[in-house]
């Protein structure tokens, strides 16, 4: 027998919770198998296997920390190609993972489309998104990007918002929700821009519908305001907040035993070009929320001709009375009698 494997059956000999295997192992260790019977052996080695493995199987095993996955679809985020989007999704899941220690991993899924991140984003169980696609799709905002910048009407040769009407412009992956933002913040609440535009083109991301204004696809883009992808092209009008990035929880039953751990590990990584992030819906999500109603009038002249300097103006205001309102008495006023004698009177 081996001089190792002796050593260790030795051991196991002489422990003292296994002195009935003493002597079926001194079997095994002695000079030979002149005097023993084979049989025994092989039976002793079949049975000593098997303690082996049960006493493996028994043994304490330690919990793999739970692994979340971690959804991204940020259109309005300011990358300029999906390459830097995804390698800021990498990093961040990574950044995320050291920063939970040890109480849970993560791994990403990017979408690029609208259409994706709803179609699938009930494979994930947490969302960074846009503020906008979580008003739509729903779910428990718990943290916001830092950085929300206002969003802008851009062109490259129209001078007024005037000069837009009826033509081609562009947004990132516009939907209802995201039109109404933009009438009620860019253009004031004066406009609605389904109707005044022409054909709204949804592209996939905020860098493609800038790219599209310089190419001259469409007249004009909304996209937002120090967009790398803007540089060289004229703001027509802008204002509002766009909540470019929220986290959101999607899958409530695995990410709630966790909402402690991850609101910590989350507002302690950094997000590069979002800043980074901090608990709750924050002020811009908050706006975004009541600014996607109906805009109050449909034209609005000043707006249309001011360019970027141009400002909401008020609506008109109009008194509503019932019925007729009677003429006025004025035979018991004093200033409406003649003050000067009459000639024939003289």
């Amino acid at each position: 027998m081996r001089p190792t494997l002796r050593r260790a059956l030795g051991f196991v000999a002489t422990a003292p919770v296994f002195p009935p295997l003493r002597r079926g192992l001194r079997l095994l260790s002695g000079p030979g198998p002149s005097n023993q019977s084979t049989g025994v052996i092989r039976l002793f080695r079949a049975g000593l296997v098997t303690l082996v493995a049960l006493t493996t199987l028994a043994a304490p095993t330690v919990a793999a920390a739970e692994e979340l996955t971690v959804g991204v679809f940020l259109p309005q985020a300011s990358f300029a190609t999906n390459a830097e989007r995804s390698a800021w999704a990498e990093r961040f899941a990574g950044d995320l993972t050291a920063k939970a220690n040890g109480a849970f991993t993560v791994k990403t899924q990017l979408f690029a489309r609208r259409e994706d991140a709803l179609a699938f984003s009930g494979r994930v169980d947490l969302l960074v998104g846009d503020g906008l696609f979580a008003l739509e799709r729903g779910g428990d905002v718990i943290a916001h990007a830092t950085i929300s910048p206002g969003v802008a009407l851009y062109a490259a040769d129209a001078k007024t918002v005037g000069e837009l009407a009826g033509k081609a412009i562009a947004a990132a992956e516009a939907g209802p929700a995201e039109l109404s933002f933009y009438s009620n913040t860019v253009l004031g609440g004066e406009l609605a821009a389904d109707k005044f535009f022409g054909e709204i083109k949804s592209l996939k991301d905020a860098s493609a519908a800038l790219a599209a204004v310089k190419s001259r696809t469409v007249a004009g883009a909304f996209a937002p305001v120090g967009h790398p992808a803007a540089a060289g092209l004229r703001i027509l009008a802008q204002g509002g907040d766009y909540p470019v990035a929220v986290v959101f929880i999607v899958n409530k039953a695995r990410v709630e035993p966790l909402r402690d751990a991850l609101l910590a590990a989350i507002t302690q990584t950094p997000a590069g070009p979002l800043g980074s992030f901090m608990q709750g819906g924050g002020d811009a999500f908050a706006r975004a929320r009541g600014a996607r109603g109906t805009p109050r009038v449909a034209n609005a002249p000043a707006f249309l001709a001011g360019g970027s300097e141009a400002r909401p103006v008020a609506p008109p205001i109009r008194l509503k009375t019932r019925g007729r309102i009677p003429p006025a008495d004025v035979t018991r006023t004093p200033l409406a009698r003649p003050l000067l004698v009459e000639p024939d009177d003289v």
